[in-house]
C-alpha cells in the first residue's frame, strides 16, 4: 500500500510540476502549502480507494451468498394436547413459539378422551390419529401432552430441549417441500415432484389450522387459567394414496374466519415418516 501511495503522489506531482525540465529538478523545493495539503487529500482518499477495492469483493460475495441460501427443509410437529391436562400448558405455549421458526409446520391435535365440557377443542380425529402413531412407534401408553416430529419422533411436548435437538435432527432428514398455491375462491393447487417412495403406501392428507384462541378454564386441572392455544387442528381431510409420480393436483379449501392456514403432508403409512410436507397462511398474497 505504501508503495502504491508514493507512487501515485510522485505521479501527481509528476503531472503539476514537470512542465519543464527546470521545474523537475526544483520539485523538492517549489512545494507550497497548498500542494502539501492537497497531496495529503489524495493520498487519504487513495487509502480509501484501495481498501474499499479490496473489500468489495468479498462484500459482494457474502451477499450473493445470503440471497442463494436455500430455504430450510420443512419440519412437521404434531402436539397431541388436551385441556384438562395441567402439564399441557408449557407444552401448548411451546408449540405457539416453535411455528414462528423458519419451514417448521406446527399443528397442535387435541384429543378427546381426555377433555373438557365447555369450549371443548378435543377431536376424535386427533385421538384416532394418536393412537395410529403410538401402534407405528411403540411409543408406550397414550399420554399428553406427546409431541411427535417428521412422523417418527416423540417426546413429552415441554421439554424444550429435547424439542430443539429434535427439530434440528430432523431438519437434516431434508423432506421435501410441498409447494402450495392459492388461486383465489377457496382454491388451491399443490405439486410434488417425482419421488421414489418405495413399496409402502405413502398417503396424503390436509389438516386444516386455527388462529390463536384464548380461553378460560371453568373445569378441569387448569381451572382458574385463562390459556392460549396455537394451530389448533380443526379438521383433517384424506387427499389419497400417492405413488411417487410428479403430481399437480387442485384443492377446494374453505377457510372461515376462525382458520390460519393449513397443511398438505405425504406420510408413509407403514413407518409414520414423513416425506414431503407444505403449508399455506389463510392472508398469503395469491399466486
Amino acid at each position: 500500500l505504501t508503495i502504491l501511495e508514493d507512487t501515485a503522489i510522485i505521479m501527481f506531482y509528476s503531472m503539476k510540476m514537470m512542465k519543464t525540465g527546470k521545474q523537475a529538478l526544483q520539485f523538492t523545493k517549489t512545494l507550497r502549502y497548498d500542494d502539501f495539503i492537497c497531496a495529503l487529500f489524495f493520498k487519504s482518499h487513495l487509502i480509501l480507494f484501495v481498501l474499499c477495492f479490496f473489500s468489495f469483493p468479498a462484500f459482494a460475495q457474502n451477499q450473493v451468498a445470503e440471497q442463494e441460501k436455500p430455504p430450510a427443509p420443512p419440519v412437521v410437529l404434531e402436539l397431541f394436547t388436551s385441556q384438562s391436562c395441567g402439564f399441557c400448558p408449557p407444552a401448548d405455549a411451546l408449540i405457539g413459539q416453535m411455528a414462528e421458526q423458519e419451514s417448521v409446520i406446527a399443528l397442535a391435535c387435541h384429543v378427546d378422551y381426555f377433555n373438557v365440557t365447555k369450549n371443548s377443542l378435543g377431536k376424535s380425529f386427533c385421538t384416532r390419529r394418536q393412537n395410529e402413531y403410538n401402534r407405528i412407534i411403540g411409543a408406550g401408553p397414550r399420554y399428553t401432552p406427546q409431541l411427535v416430529v417428521n412422523g417418527h419422533m416423540d417426546m413429552i411436548g415441554y421439554e424444550t430441549g429435547k424439542v430443539s435437538a429434535a427439530v434440528l435432527k430432523a431438519r437434516r432428514e431434508k423432506i421435501v417441500p410441498i409447494v402450495i398455491m392459492n388461486a383465489g375462491a377457496g382454491t388451491y393447487s399443490f405439486s410434488l415432484p417425482s419421488m421414489t417412495v418405495g413399496k409402502d403406501d405413502v398417503r396424503l392428507w390436509a389438516a386444516v389450522y386455527d388462529m390463536p384462541k384464548t380461553l378460560s378454564m371453568v373445569e378441569g386441572s387448569n381451572f382458574g387459567k385463562k390459556l392460549t392455544y396455537y394451530n389448533v387442528v380443526s379438521k383433517i381431510q384424506d387427499l389419497g394414496i400417492w405413488d411417487g409420480t410428479p403430481l399437480s393436483q387442485s384443492l377446494s379449501m374453505t377457510l372461515g374466519a376462525e382458520n390460519a392456514g393449513f397443511a398438505v403432508i405425504a406420510q408413509n403409512v407403514k413407518t409414520g415418516n414423513i416425506i414431503a410436507a407444505g403449508d399455506v397462511k389463510k392472508n398469503q398474497v395469491l399466486q
